[in-house]
């Protein structure tokens, strides 16, 4: 299978020449894998840029990665058929992105978008165990039992949620830190103990930060958020 991931296959392959061509090319020096000559028949990785004679056959820049913040009121999903979807809200040349990172309608804050298939999996996979931190504002003071409970795990959805981190604010404010991502986990959660979520926002997906973005604000992911997200496991 690795051979089709390599120098002469793909030169063969998006080139449309044949393999002694290939060969000649790379012996010839004609070949850079991102910026340097390959005179070996390499492995090319999904995210190298594949060039023969300054042709660019494969580039590897091609993904985009931003994040946004969702404001309250915004339906997360694609379809357009749906009244205040993110298709509506998203400007034309942001709209062959996905979005990673679900938000109920009523929830606001950080989510990715992206045209790289490749780390969609190991952001959402439950597996993974991504921290994802939100700022809860809740109806009722937050006591010691309901932050013992909620840590502990609470039964929703006929599953017992796994632990979790409550860092109480103030009286009814708390910072909630989650490796799960249940359908409306939390509002379900603090239900479940008998107080109600007034407003949710997420601030992080794992080494991902909403920062000082205002709602509605997209900004591109630096490398080093970038960079993450590719070398996840």
């Amino acid at each position: 299978m690795n051979s089709r991931n390599r120098i002469i296959y793909l030169l063969v392959k998006h080139g449309k020449i044949s393999k002694k061509e290939a060969l000649l090319a790379l012996a010839d020096g004609q070949v850079r894998l991102n910026n340097q000559v390959s005179y070996e028949n390499e492995l090319v990785g999904q995210y190298d840029s594949l060039f023969i004679n300054n042709n660019c056959l494969i580039n590897g820049q091609r993904f985009v990665y931003q994040k946004l913040y969702k404001p309250v009121g915004i339906e997360c999903t694609l379809q357009h058929s749906i009244p205040n979807s993110l298709s509506h809200f998203l400007n034309l040349e942001f709209s062959d992105l996905f979005h990673i990172g679900r938000l109920d309608k009523n929830s606001e804050g950080l989510i990715i978008l992206t045209n790289d298939g490749h780390i969609c999996n190991k952001v959402i996979h439950p597996q993974k165990h991504i921290k994802k931190e939100y700022i809860v504002k809740l109806e009722s003071n937050i006591n010691h039992e309901f932050k013992e409970k909620m840590e502990n795990g609470v039964s929703i959805l006929g599953t017992q949620t796994l632990p979790c981190e409550l860092e109480i604010i103030d009286k009814t404010t708390c910072k909630i830190t989650l490796i799960q991502g249940l359908n409306r986990q939390i509002r379900r959660m603090c239900f479940e103990l008998g107080n109600y979520v007034v407003s949710l926002k997420r601030i992080s997906i794992g080494e991902i930060r909403l920062d000082h973005l205002n709602p509605g604000e997209l900004k591109p992911l630096d490398q080093t958020e970038i960079d993450w997200l590719r070398n996840l496991p």
